[in-house]
């Protein structure tokens, strides 16, 4: 069945989906903005957080607000360096909301507050502290090393300028001095009681940036636009990669994925795409630690298909000869790892017999662009046979290899522009110059087309030929694609014409005639 009349069913409406924020990075959902309001703000994050819990946080998340229902931050899987550019770029961010401006203060931590922030305001009435108290919001024993002094100091003085009306948290204080004076009380407490642990985050802290020197805040930057972060959170001033969606369209999952791998992947997500769902821009499917009723719930809501298509064994003497083909002239393995070798643009295919059904393996590869309609896969013309041969080669596929996400520090990623950013700029880099992220798992290196000396010997029609016909008939790497049946004619002259600006030449005269 054509996916666009599979995504025309739709999937019914789902608590746990909102809640989670499905739909905001995925098509085929509606989006969330419930999720969009339980978010925090991160305009004022550089204001907000102590930087050392903030790296702790963002490199491995944890439950911190009690309040928000079944929404919570995911585990990204992000290293250290990842995680530390990311912190860099949000502690650049230092816009309060209109109207307030903290002030540097002197907080007298040696004055016990317990009483008046438990008993005299009655704070744990909804918070915790130091084991008293309903935990139905926030743990105050980490404010003091999770947040900072001037900015608490603000939440506590003027709580409806930070927080939604529906929130139950009351205003308490007057901006005169003796509500500043007893705020200072409570801060000063509350930061006394943080202070062992901000010790600790610190210490560590310090450590990460001795050991990352060359981190910068931009390329933290290039992570949060990478991951559409955007999508649930506000900054201003950012404008997102994403026109809608940086995840697949899920009304189409029941006819794509087998059951048993859906259930084991929403458990403990891992990497299908290595450099993004757009390959390039590095977005990841996060891990939300989901229950086992939460899980069951997803997978009950995605739904489950009867499929007739049952691909057939193949011989041994058929599978060494499909072997053959994609190590020697299919250009498959330049996008997708086999057995450890093989590019890193698109899913692993050593386990794609656990991971797919029979019915989309064999229309991704006899129809790629009417089951994947954003796929950059080209469709490949071959003979019916050896075509049946290669679907069920794959079907049997069924190692329980995974793979990982590329390195978002090492690997920059970049937002889709154009066709070429999108099909060319993996291997070729964004610039052409030969060294895009899937060049370093390419036996033969990609073409620097950004080289005028190499590039003003290729008349026009050999770059259109090869673009068109792939390679291995220009006697190049037959893991370069035939991109013939994926664009027309007139977007490969437009990549060949963006092949004359990055070279900054002209074809050899012979061939001008």
């Amino acid at each position: 069945m054509p996916m666009a009349l599979i995504a025309q069913m739709g999937l019914n409406e789902n608590g746990l989906v909102n809640e989670l924020g499905c739909g905001n990075c995925h098509s085929g959902v509606q989006t969330s903005q419930i999720i969009k309001n339980r978010a925090p703000d991160l305009n004022y994050s550089g204001l907000k957080y102590n930087e050392a819990y903030l790296f702790n946080y963002l490199e491995s998340p944890q439950t911190v607000r009690n309040h928000i229902g079944k929404s919570r931050m995911p585990n990204f899987k992000l290293s250290t360096d990842e995680a530390y550019a990311l912190t860099l770029y949000l502690m650049t961010k230092k816009t309060l909301p209109k109207g307030r401006e903290l002030t540097t203060r002197q907080y007298n931590n040696k004055e016990d507050a317990f009483a008046l922030i438990d008993t005299e305001y009655q704070c744990t009435t909804c918070h915790s502290l130091n084991g008293a108290g309903i935990n139905k919001s926030i743990d105050l024993t980490i404010a003091g090393s999770r947040l900072q002094a001037d900015w608490l100091f603000d939440i506590i003085l003027k709580p409806s300028v930070y927080v939604q009306r529906a929130s139950p948290m009351p205003t308490f204080f007057n901006e005169d001095q003796a509500s500043t004076n007893t705020v200072s009380k409570m801060v000063g407490y509350l930061m006394e009681k943080g202070k062992t642990k901000l010790y600790e985050l610190e210490k560590n802290y310090t450590a990460v940036k001795k050991s990352n020197p060359k981190i910068t805040p931009d390329m933290g930057r290039d992570i949060f636009l990478s991951q559409n972060c955007m999508a649930c959170h506000v900054i201003e001033d950012e404008a997102s990669w994403f026109e809608t969606h940086n995840g697949p369209d899920l009304s189409a999952q029941k006819m794509r994925t087998q059951p048993a791998w859906l259930k084991q992947y929403l458990k403990e997500t891992q990497a299908i795409r290595p450099n993004g769902y757009f390959p390039g821009t590095g977005s990841r499917m996060p891990n939300y630690n989901l229950s086992e009723t939460e899980v069951k719930t997803l997978t009950d809501w995605l739904g489950t298909a009867t499929l007739k298509t049952k691909l057939k064994p193949i011989s041994t003497f058929q599978s060494r000869k499909v072997k053959r083909l994609l190590n020697d002239f299919l250009s498959c393995l330049g996008c997708h790892e086999l057995n450890g070798i093989g590019g890193q643009i698109g899913p692993n295919l050593s386990n794609v017999g656990n991971r797919i059904s029979d019915g989309f393996i064999k229309m991704a590869i006899q129809a790629p662009h009417m089951v994947m309609p954003e796929s950059i896969m080209p469709k490949m013309a071959m003979d019916p046979k050896l075509m049946t041969s290669i679907q069920s080669f794959f079907a049997y596929q069924t190692s329980t290899e995974k793979s990982n996400y590329l390195n978002l520090i090492k690997n920059r990623p970049y937002p889709i522009g154009n066709q070429y950013t999108a099909n060319c700029a993996p291997c070729h880099g964004p610039k052409g110059e030969g060294n895009g992220f899937n060049a370093a798992y390419l036996e033969i290196k990609p073409g620097n087309l950004a080289d005028d000396k190499l590039m003003e010997q290729r008349s026009d029609a050999a770059l259109f030929n090869t673009i068109y016909g792939g390679g291995r008939i220009m006697n190049k790497s037959h893991f370069m694609p035939a991109w013939g049946q994926k664009i027309s004619r007139e977007e490969i002259v437009n990549h060949v014409a963006r092949i004359r600006d990055f070279c900054d030449c002209s074809p050899p005269d012979w061939s001008k005639d």
